[in-house]
């Protein structure tokens, strides 16, 4: 029997949410006040309720993906398919139609029955054209993953890979070597893919790029690098459980870090957030949730006639190395930052400090101890002189780093983002900024249709200075 399907092994495993440290009564003035409280607490209960009604209509798709068995068992079964018959798995796709793969696969290495993985989230044309000549692309398989099927980006990559695969292994045998994932029933890509007969997963058409790590798009190439996905999504499963059962608001993880986040960015002007991770496999991670933080968030509100700007900037960071490079900012300079933590209880491999230098104290105290507990000491002292000087933070612990706990820690950052969304009564789906920047690179690149945009990049570029391009 699987751990997970295991009670004890599952509670043994739940992620927790220390807020102490975003508390007035923590780290003063800047913290949440007890009136504070007093007013969240009804205002998550509204939205928690709010929530739950739209979802019961199929307004939040994303929050049921845990609960998909059928199409998990497919990604299982073309990701056992793909182990047999290739080497490397190359994924097309920027954005979140790359960062939950790359969070996964990079939280969850070492699977020997697995592909080797590469995330090909980029176009520089140097750093792609020196990947295509790594490949041997006779044990290769090429992932486009783009739910609109016309990223730009990604579909660039597609016809470059699709016409090298054409020339070296012939018109017959190159299709068995593209998987595509997008929509199931519309976009250029699902078109192609109707007359070129190409192998596809379909991406659940309500559901965004940057909620869709759990969907085909983040589970097939975990799936095929060898993570247990059913063992991800039913970490997923077991936050959710967990937020529905909490007798209050305050004490449903994703909706009390989500309200405390949001309480210091409106009213103690807290308006970034840096996600720390004491963990280099969580690095990725941190990169995920800042694309899920900004773009849902960061958008502009009407609020009694007047249109605002709101979101808090999201920034990932990585400890140590950051709090050696980042923390005299954090801690001494603009107070305008909410920290929040991610630690490991245990890091798995771990590595003793040998004990020499006993008659030096200044270095022999590391001997008997391990890289695990430095870290973890690291931490711990970091949150500890942040609240000493006023700064909040607030600290997720994983008791290890396993497809479980990486399940719970991705959907609790999902439905936390959606909260505060609801909190500031705003739409944490669309993208209307980045919708814009696709448009006008589509017009600069001569799409058809978008005369008009590639008019207005050229006015524009036409406009600036010459005196001032030094």
């Amino acid at each position: 029997m699987a751990n997970y399907r295991r009670r004890r092994w599952r509670e043994s495993m739940a992620v927790r949410l220390d807020l102490n440290g975003l508390l007035a009564a923590t780290v003063g003035a800047d913290g949440v006040a007890p009136e504070d409280l007093a007013t969240l607490e009804p205002a998550l209960g509204r939205v928690r309720a709010e929530l739950a009604a739209r979802r019961a209509t199929g307004g939040l798709e994303f929050a049921d993906l845990p609960y998909h068995r059928d199409d998990v068992r497919r990604v299982i079964e073309v990701a056992t398919a793909a182990r047999e018959e290739f080497d490397t798995l190359v994924v097309l796709g920027i954005g979140g139609s790359a960062l939950g793969a790359s969070a996964i696969c990079a939280a969850l290495p070492g699977q020997t029955s697995g592909l080797h993985i590469v995330i090909a989230d980029a176009i520089d044309p140097e750093a792609f054209g020196t990947l295509l000549e790594q490949l041997d692309l006779r044990r290769t398989l090429f992932n486009v993953v783009s739910k609109s099927g016309e990223t730009a980006e990604t579909m660039a990559q597609f016809l470059i890979v699709r016409d090298r695969l054409l020339r070296e292994l012939g018109a017959v045998d190159y299709k068995r070597h593209l998987l595509v994932t997008s929509d199931a029933q519309q976009g250029a890509l699902r078109q192609i893919v109707n007359d070129e007969g190409f192998r596809a997963l379909p991406i659940p058409a309500a559901v965004g790029g940057r909620f869709s790590v759990l969907t085909t798009v983040g589970l097939f190439p975990a799936a095929a690098a060898g993570v247990d996905v059913e063992e991800l999504l039913a970490g997923a499963a077991s936050m959710d459980e967990r937020s529905k059962a909490a007798a209050t608001p305050l004490a449903d993880p994703p909706l009390a870090l989500g309200g405390l986040l949001w309480q210091l960015a409106t009213s103690r002007q807290k308006t970034i957030v840096v996600l720390m991770a004491y963990c280099e496999r969580l690095a990725a991670t941190a990169d995920w949730f800042c694309q899920l933080w900004a773009e849902s968030l960061g958008k502009a509100v009407d609020l009694d006639g007047r249109t605002v700007e709101w979101g808090q900037t999201p920034v990932g960071a990585l400890g140590t190395s950051d709090q050696h490079s980042q923390l005299q900012l954090y801690l001494e300079g603009p107070r305008d930052k909410a920290v929040v933590f991610l630690r490991l209880e245990d890091h798995g491999t771990n590595i003793d400090v040998p004990a020499t230098y006993q008659d030096l104290a200044s270095v022999g105290y590391l001997g008997g101890h391990s890289l695990g507990e430095l870290l973890n000491a690291e931490q711990r002292a970091t949150e500890l002189a942040l609240a000493k000087r006023g700064r909040p933070s607030a600290t997720l612990t994983l008791p290890a780093l396993n497809a479980f706990t990486l399940g719970q820690l991705f959907y609790l950052c999902q439905m936390a983002t959606v909260a505060v969304g609801a909190l500031a009564g705003i739409d944490p789906f669309g993208q209307p900024g980045v919708e814009e920047g696709k448009r006008l690179a589509w017009g600069l690149m001569g799409r058809p249709g978008f005369e008009a945009s590639r008019a207005e990049v050229e006015a524009w570029l036409a406009r600036k200075d010459a005196r001032f391009v030094i």
